[in-house]
């Protein structure tokens, strides 16, 4: 790689750290509470929960307008070229929009929740938990521009902390109210509560980096906000249309399944967030596609690479993930959610499309303003999904509403490489996705075999189960080609920067090496 893309990948790869590793720290603490909620509600209680969450989450993405985005693109951008005051001024006017239209969409929230709950949710006995939930919108809001300034202005740990911070406040508080015998309403006070806990703490982490940045500018209020609305509008209605799309899914299942269905698909999507949590952290590769010149040969070696090594990560998690679902439900959620490992084999496929650009295409288009490009690959996944999956709900529940999202989603993706190949010239490695596949498909086959004649329980088969499986891809990955010299250059040179992961990742990388030194070469 050159000097400016090493520098660019060290840059990434510090920022990508800290959201990994908040990231992961913060799922972690999430899924402990949620595996208690779950358990001390049940299915049926727990699936009330998700729905009661399903209208804020819906009009808090409305009101976002591509302001997030924006400040993400504008204060990377600005700072890089030397214009700090600027960037701090578009921050003032980014927060003080988010907060004002935050406030205004939690009122209206709370006065039709009635309305929302009888005609949307199909369950005219919760509106008193969505009045509850109504306040969730202002902290959400406030939460996620805290997110996309924190990214821009590359203090990942500054994510990194609010998560956290709020994943420890909700894990005390809601299962703490919960056995203090509030049920629901206290699952849902714990959950608001640590929104509100987290917007304070990042509220003063950030204002610390905002006076770095001097003296704001006297761009007008109103001037800025053109400016970043101009940029994420398309973004915006890109955001909205995956809002509609995550919401509808639970939203149509309210009309045609049990509360038990809705739950169990509920510890499905949960723990998809185990795949997640390799996902989030490329969220660093919206600011570096911002930083290249997007018609030079930086951005596609960028592209390429990003692709590749998001594919080495997720698809093997992806695999591992399906193969292990049912030790993997039953070892944190017990044997009462019992049709949510079939869902959560199913749902997790889709992290399949990876090898593809299917993650990396987003911050592509996003990163070199091509935000339009974003709108239509969400619009033709919404456009497909929503008559598709009444249809297959109604013919095989809750399977048949992944069936197609996992439809949706490949035909979007194939418009968005139809895109980036004919207009960008940005090309995937095919032949590099292709041995990544095969090196995760191979590696289950001694897993299966283990699982086939264990005699342990669930936990024993996922600590050794999995463990079987890193190995196996771990040994097939140089044999097939799939990483190669030139990639553990690339990873020494990025990562040996991160001092505290080096140790754990040295080790794998001379493996990996001492492999390919007695392997033909591909």
């Amino acid at each position: 790689m050159s000097n400016k893309l090493v520098e660019i990948a060290e840059d990434s790869a510090r920022g990508g750290f800290f959201l990994f590793t908040g990231n992961a720290l913060s799922l972690v603490i999430l899924a402990i509470g949620s595996i208690i909620v779950a358990r001390l509600l049940g299915p049926e209680n727990y699936g009330l929960l998700a729905l009661s969450l399903v209208v804020p989450s819906i009009l808090a993405g409305l009101i976002d307008l591509g302001v997030n985005p924006a400040l993400t693109r504008f204060s990377a951008k600005l700072r890089a070229e030397g214009k700090n005051q600027l960037a701090a001024n578009m921050l003032k006017s980014g927060f003080l929009f988010k907060l004002i239209t935050g406030i205004a969409m939690s009122a209206i929230c709370f006065t039709f929740s009635d309305i929302f709950a009888t005609y949307i949710l199909n369950r005219p006995g919760i509106s008193f938990l969505v009045k509850l939930t109504s306040l969730q919108i202002i902290f959400q809001t406030v939460l996620t521009t805290l997110h996309s300034a924190f990214i821009g202005l590359d203090k990942t740990e500054g994510s990194a902390l609010i998560m956290n911070t709020q994943s420890i406040a909700k894990t005390t508080l809601a299962p703490l109210l919960v056995v203090l015998g509030f049920g629901v309403v206290g699952a849902i006070a714990g959950h608001v509560a640590s929104y509100m806990i987290a917007c304070l703490a990042g509220s003063l982490i950030l204002y610390k980096y905002y006076e770095n940045l001097g003296k704001p500018s006297n761009n007008s209020f109103s001037r800025n906000l053109k400016a970043m609305l101009r940029y994420g509008f398309p973004l915006y209605l890109s955001a909205l249309l995956t809002i509609i799309l995550s919401q509808y899914q639970t939203i149509i299942l309210a009309f045609f399944v049990s509360n038990v269905e809705i739950g169990n698909f509920t510890i499905a999507t949960n723990l998809s967030s185990i795949i997640s949590v390799l996902v989030f952290p490329l969220g660093v590769l919206f600011p570096v596609f911002s930083k290249v010149n997007p018609n030079g040969t930086e951005l596609k070696k960028i592209f390429k690479l990003s692709v590749k090594y998001t594919a080495l990560f997720i698809v093997p998690a992806t695999v591992i993930a399906a193969t292990l679902s049912k030790d993997l439900v039953y070892t944190l959620y017990g044997h009462n959610y019992s049709s949510a490992p079939t869902f959560l084999s199913l749902y997790v496929l889709t992290f399949l499309y990876a090898g593809l650009g299917s993650i990396v295409l987003g911050y592509l288009f996003s990163g070199i303003g091509e935000t339009s490009s974003v709108f239509k690959c969400n619009l033709i996944n919404l456009l497909v999904f929503v008559p598709l999956a009444p249809i297959l709900i109604m013919l095989y529940g809750v399977p048949g509403l992944i069936v197609a999202f996992l439809t949706s989603g490949i035909i979007s993706l194939a418009y968005g490489l139809f895109i980036a190949t004919t207009k960008i010239h940005a090309n995937l490695d095919l032949k590099a996705s292709s041995r990544i596949y095969l090196s995760s498909l191979l590696s289950t086959i001694p897993l299966l075999a283990f699982l086939h004649i264990s005699p342990f329980n669930s936990l024993p088969n996922l600590i050794i189960g999995g463990s079987l499986f890193l190995l196996t891809y771990l040994t097939l990955t140089p044999l097939t080609g799939a990483i190669t010299h030139t990639d553990l250059e690339n990873l020494n040179l990025i990562l040996n920067r991160i001092k505290i992961v080096w140790p754990l990742i040295r080790p794998v990388l001379t493996y990996e090496a001492k492999l390919l030194s007695t392997s033909p070469q591909k």
